[in-house]
């Protein structure tokens, strides 16, 4: 097997990639020091600018995956990094809550396309059985920008106005397109062959989701499992500042390190499994990725149960990086499953859907946990459901697993040649 590392093409998305991310950070704490810590905006205007990303995101997915199988990728990736930046250096000009929001929705529809892209682009760059290995080590650029950016941006800030700082996105936008610029073609891939296409390949070909999840059983299994853990989990991302304020009695230095921790547990993840010599499973990997995310609302039940704050608290930072191993091994495996099991010429769509089964997942998350909690029911009971709901979720893969041998190996979805 080939050290993914010589592989060029690869380090070059990777390069685009961090460069990109890297000024995303930067925009999003200056909208947030625009409309929240320096306007005066509260909890409304913060959930807008998430909402702004997300809504659009949503809808456009399957529009973009759409593209990504017939339009030359290359020239995908490259387009969409120039019209993020011409449409995020609108922030620049503006003060209006309205345009701001405005802006974040139409920049959300751009960037949509680049992550099914990516998606559909790696396994062009990488032998099948690097697959892994490539998926972990993009995870690895983006955990490091995550960990990283945030303190960059807000050394950013401290030195110039916020309206400034959007133009190092701009910038990065630009940058990363010029970067994209040395990937060689990679034009979309074409059903083929000399045989007549059969009523499956037809309904494959249509890239319907249903369609889909019916000839390819893995593609069925990932959308349930995928949408079933981020509504199980988003409660954590939404509840645990509020935990950290009310039950551990302490501020945002805490939550920041909460935060920190998830992001090197799942650098630690991703490590694993560039390193390690043999392929594993990744249904296994996933699998037992959802079983250490299913410690973090743990930790918060057994944490009510202590009177010594300490205890809780570290109960709590021990449970975010093992849970952060957790997030690690699913966001990995998860693409890599569908790199496998997909056929080339619909990855795009795949992608595409797969990305609003995600999106899904979060909004109905972020809009229920405030309804349900704490009026109707408690933070101790909420995150016991969780438990239960991910506890089930790793019960029905392993069952699946047994029952359906076709998932394993990975690498059983039909080809349309």
């Amino acid at each position: 097997m080939k050290n993914i590392f010589t592989k060029k093409s690869l380090l070059i998305l990777g390069a685009a990639e961090s460069v990109s991310g890297i000024g995303d950070w930067i925009t999003m704490m200056a909208v947030l020091a625009m409309l929240v810590f320096r306007g005066g905006g509260g909890v409304a205007a913060s959930s807008g600018i998430f909402l702004a990303g997300l809504v659009p995101t949503l809808i456009v997915s399957p529009l973009a995956g759409w593209l990504v199988d017939r339009v030359n990728r290359k020239t995908l990736l490259i387009g969409s990094q120039l019209l993020a930046g011409l449409v995020v250096s609108g922030l620049f000009f503006t003060t209006q809550l309205e345009m701001i929001y405005v802006i974040l929705a139409v920049l959300a529809m751009v960037i949509s396309v680049i992550t099914p892209t990516r998606q559909a682009v790696i396994p062009d760059l990488v032998d099948r059985d690097d697959l892994t290995k490539a998926n972990a080590f993009l995870q690895q650029l983006a955990g490091l920008v995550k960990v990283f950016s945030p303190v960059l941006a807000g050394l950013v800030l401290t030195v110039m106005d916020p309206h400034q700082a959007i133009l190092f996105d701009v910038a990065s936008f630009f940058l990363s397109a010029i970067v994209l610029a040395f990937l060689p073609s990679l034009p979309p891939h074409k059903a083929g062959g000399d045989s007549e296409p059969t009523r499956e390949t037809k309904s494959l070909e249509s890239g319907n989701p249903l369609a889909v999840m019916r000839a390819i059983p893995q593609i069925q299994v990932l959308f349930v499992t995928v949408f079933t853990a981020i509504l199980g989990i988003i409660g954590f991302d939404v509840l645990s500042s509020i935990y950290t304020r009310d039950v551990l009695h302490d501020g945002e230095k805490l939550y920041g390190f909460i935060v920190s921790l998830v992001g090197i547990g799942s650098l630690v993840a991703t490590a694993i499994l560039m390193l390690r010599k043999k392929n594993g499973s990744p249904w296994k990997d996933m699998t037992a990725g959802f079983a250490l995310l299913g410690i973090l609302p743990a930790a918060i039940v057994i944490g009510f149960q202590f009177e010594d704050v300490n205890v809780a608290r570290n109960l709590l930072l021990a449970a975010c990086f093992v849970g952060g191993i957790g997030n690690g091994l699913v966001h990995v495996q998860v693409g890599t499953i569908m790199q496998l099991v997909t056929p080339s010429n619909i990855l795009g769509r795949v992608g595409g859907w797969l990305q609003t089964v995600m999106v899904a997942g979060q909004l109905v998350g972020l809009l229920v946990t405030p309804l349900l909690v704490p009026k109707y029911v408690s933070m101790d009971m909420f995150f016991t459901a969780m438990i239960v709901v991910i506890g089930l979720l790793v019960a029905y893969l392993l069952m699946t697993m047994l029952s359906k041998p076709g998932l394993e190996p990975v690498g059983a979805g039909p080809e349309l040649e």
